[in-house]
């Protein structure tokens, strides 16, 4: 007989759902308000924490339910300051988020997969393909972990741009985040949330009718669909036009200014044809290019583009009247970007 299957996970209900919990014995109107603080606002990782609900209660609590799906493993901090957690699972798998300091603002970046499925060619997280989707909880809990290991650094922004595509797994994508900005939740401003995207047509389409406004950058990587497509082999068609398309008519319906995001890897994408042909593409959008000078990783074989390079990329679409910015390469003495983290560690035990 194999092992007893573990009881649910308080993180992966929904705000409202937590009243569910009015049904357990002894449980009163109030209980599930109770437990919804523990677990999102305190960040219990026991129900025996839960010291304002009765023992006879919380025994009950805790024969039906866990308060988490994982636990941490480790942590590497750069020089930098920016922090790499991994968090083991209940079925072994390491899911990796990264915490990133840019003068008043840390940013907090979020998994949706194990893996990927898109493969571009310039990530780690691809390599192996996608092993399953995150749970709601999971993806929740990514958050609660970043704010217990540095309450004094608290986060300002989160963005789904960790290993996984989020629209592969948009039902727990968007149930989290509606935990995340659920003023009972987590009490996350929908600004200072975005969802990184490879953008097919049909999944833009879905994330409009989202009540909640967070902000969307499309991962794009090139200006044209045959290079879009050898970059990215597991994106299918690229379909660039529909995409542009569904984005602009999501911005008409929330304001949310798009992000276009490009990873510039030395002697592939780093010219001023490329550059131009950005421009192009994105003449007439509100959009602002987020160019990301790639961060090196072992097994791959390409190379980080000369900062001149990347620089002059910048003015050139700065000059024809695309808003740019330059990301800073982060993380660089310690392997947090790119999934290479969770890679490198993914066949070590866990610490104890």
């Amino acid at each position: 007989m194999g092992d007893a299957p573990l009881p649910p996970a308080l993180t992966d209900l929904t705000v409202p759902g937590y009243d569910v919990l009015r049904e357990l014995p002894g449980a009163r109107s109030f209980t599930p308000k109770q437990v919804r603080r523990w677990v999102l606002e305190r960040g219990v990782r026991d129900v025996d924490a839960m010291t304002d609900l009765g023992k006879e209660l919380r025994a009950r609590l805790g024969e039906a339910w866990r308060v988490r799906r994982g636990a941490l493993d480790r942590v590497h901090e750069s020089r930098d300051g920016t922090t790499g957690i991994l968090t083991r699972l209940d079925d072994g798998r390491l899911i990796e988020s990264v915490s990133i300091p840019d003068e008043d603002r840390r940013t907090l970046c979020i998994s949706s997969q194990v893996g990927c499925a898109v493969a571009c060619r310039f990530c780690a997280s691809g390599l192996e393909g996608v092993e399953r989707n995150l749970t709601s909880g999971e993806i929740v809990e990514q958050v609660l972990v970043a704010r217990e290991l540095a309450p004094d650094r608290p986060l300002t922004n989160y963005v789904f741009m960790g290993s996984g595509e989020p629209t592969h797994n948009l039902k727990e994508v968007r149930k989290a985040i509606a935990v995340m900005n659920d003023p009972a939740g987590l009490g996350i401003g929908a600004r200072r949330i975005t969802v990184s995207t490879v953008g097919h047509p049909e999944a833009l389409a879905r994330l409009a009718e989202d009540e909640v406004p967070f902000h969307i950058a499309l991962s794009l990587h090139a200006p044209d669909d045959a290079s879009r497509e050898e970059l990215m082999p597991g994106l299918g068609p690229s379909r660039l036009e529909e995409t542009l398309r569904e984005a602009r008519a999501r911005f008409e319906k929330t304001g949310r200014r798009l992000t276009a995001e490009v990873v510039v890897l030395g002697g592939v994408n780093d010219t001023d044809e490329v550059a131009r042909g950005f421009a192009s593409l994105l003449s007439g959008l509100n959009v602002v290019v987020n160019l990301i000078p790639w961060n090196p990783v072992p097994d791959i074989d390409l190379a980080p583009p000369d900062p001149r390079r990347v620089e002059a990329m910048a003015d050139l679409l700065r000059a024809r009247g695309v808003t740019t910015t330059v990301r800073r390469p982060r993380g660089r003495d310690v392997g947090v970007a790119c999934g290479q983290l969770r890679r490198h560690a993914a066949s070590r035990r866990p610490r104890d």
